[in-house]
C-alpha cells in the first residue's frame, strides 16, 4: 500500500476522541530478537521519498525534490528492479500523487493536472505503456489516497466537487473495467486515507466541515454499504484524521498529529503517541507508527507504545509499508531549510516462525 501522499486541501489538525491513555513509552528488552534494518539505495538525492514496494526485488517510488523558497510541484516516478532504480517517463497529463497497484505491470497513479479536459487524473501503467486518464469525472472527482486489493479491485478516496465551494467526501472503486463512485453529498468535507483489510472490510478517514470548524470523519464498508463510525469530539476543537489502518472491524487505528485513537468494535480509546504520526503499518502482528520526531518509530504492545528497533538514519519517518511477505519498509529523512536534506530507505525482513 502506498500511503498518505500530499493532495487536496488537507491541513494538520488535531484528533478528538475518548479518554487519553498510552503516552508512556516502554523500552524494548535488550534480549529481544529483532531483525536488523537493511539500508537501501534511494532513487535520487535531496528528495523526499514515498515507496510502493511489492517484494524484495520490485517497487515503485515517488520523489519530491526538497527545496527552499519558491518551489515548483514536480514529483518524479521511479521503478526499482533488483537493486537498480530507473526513472519512469510520465505522459504530459500525468502528475504523480498517490500510487497503488499489485506489481511492476499494474500501477495506478492518481494526481492533479491542470488541462483543458479536466484536472483530476487516474492513469494506469503496465510497466511499458500508459493509459489515458480513466477518471470518469476528471473535473470533479479527486483521489488523495488509494490501495489495491487486487488487480481488479482498487479503492481510492478523496473528495468530489459540488456546487460553489462545496466539496463532498468520495470513495471510488475499480472493478477491472471501470470506476464506481460513491459521493457522500450529505457531508461537506473530504477523505484523506483508506485502508483495505478485505473486500468486506474497508476503512476511510478524513474530516467534515460544520459551521467553519472541522470534525473527524471515519467511514466503514462491510461489503454492502458504507456507514459512519462516529468519532467522539470536544466542542471548539478542529479535527482531521489523516491516517487509518485496520486489522479487522474490531481493530482500527486513526491518527491526526500525535492524537491517536483505537476502535475495538464498540468504542474508541485514546492511545496518543509522543510525536505526530506520519504512517501506520503492521509488522509481526503488531501495529507500528512512524513518527515525525523522537523516538521516530514505535509499536503498540497491547498496553502502551514502545520505541521500536534500530532504524538508524533520519530524524523522522515519512512512510511505512508492509509487503505481502511481511517485510517492513521505512522511508525516513533529516535536514531541512537550514541544513542539507537527506532521504533514506530501509527494510526489516519478515519475522521468522518459531
Amino acid at each position: 500500500m502506498f500511503t498518505r501522499t500530499p493532495g487536496g486541501r488537507r491541513a494538520a489538525l488535531v484528533l478528538v476522541a475518548a479518554s487519553a491513555a498510552g503516552l508512556a513509552l516502554a523500552t524494548s528488552p535488550a534480549s529481544a530478537a529483532t531483525p536488523t534494518w537493511e539500508p537501501l539505495t534511494v532513487p535520487t538525492t535531496n528528495a523526499r521519498v514515498s515507496l510502493l514496494p511489492f517484494d524484495g526485488q520490485n517497487a515503485y517510488a515517488r520523489t519530491m525534490d526538497h527545496c527552499t523558497g519558491e518551489c515548483t510541484y514536480a514529483p518524479k516516478l521511479w521503478q526499482r528492479t533488483g537493486t537498480t532504480w530507473k526513472q519512469v517517463t510520465m505522459p504530459a497529463d500525468v502528475q504523480a500523487g498517490a500510487l497503488a497497484g499489485t506489481g511492476p505491470t499494474d500501477l495506478w497513479v492518481f494526481g492533479s493536472k491542470n488541462t483543458t479536459t479536466g484536472s483530476y487524473r487516474f492513469n494506469h501503467y503496465d510497466g511499458t505503456t500508459w493509459t489515458s486518464n480513466l477518471n470518469p469525472d476528471p473535473r470533479n472527482a479527486e483521489a488523495l489516497d488509494a490501495q489495491a486489493a487486487g488487480r481488479n479491485s482498487v479503492w481510492a478516496v478523496g473528495n468530489y466537487r459540488g456546487t460553489g465551494t462545496n466539496w463532498y467526501p468520495m470513495v471510488t472503486h475499480w472493478n477491472g473495467s471501470g470506476w464506481n463512485t460513491t459521493k457522500f453529498t450529505g457531508i461537506q468535507g473530504q477523505l484523506d486515507a483508506v485502508d483495505v483489510n478485505s473486500e468486506t472490510d474497508v476503512w476511510a478517514s478524513g474530516y467534515r466541515e460544520v459551521s467553519g470548524r472541522f470534525q473527524g470523519l471515519v467511514l466503514h464498508y462491510d461489503g454492502t454499504r458504507w456507514a459512519e463510525v462516529a468519532v467522539p469530539r470536544v466542542s471548539g476543537e478542529d479535527t482531521m484524521l489523516r491516517e487509518v489502518i485496520s486489522n479487522g472491524p474490531d481493530d482500527v487505528w486513526v491518527a491526526s498529529g500525535s492524537r491517536v485513537s483505537h476502535w475495538d468494535g464498540t468504542a474508541w480509546t485514546r492511545r496518543d503517541t509522543p510525536a505526530a504520526v506520519s504512517s501506520f503499518a503492521y509488522y509481526g502482528g503488531q501495529v507500528y507508527a512512524g513518527l515525525s520526531g523522537a523516538p521516530k518509530l514505535v509499536r503498540w504492545t497491547g498496553a502502551r507504545w514502545e520505541a521500536a528497533g534500530s532504524l538508524v538514519k533520519g530524524e523522522m519517518v515519512d512512510q511505512l509499508s508492509t509487503t505481502p511477505d511481511g517485510t517492513l519498509y521505512a522511508a525516513s529523512s533529516e535536514g531541512g531549510d537550514l541544513s542539507e536534506f537527506h532521504a533514506y530507505l530501509a527494510r526489516l525482513a519478515a519475522p521468522t516462525a518459531g
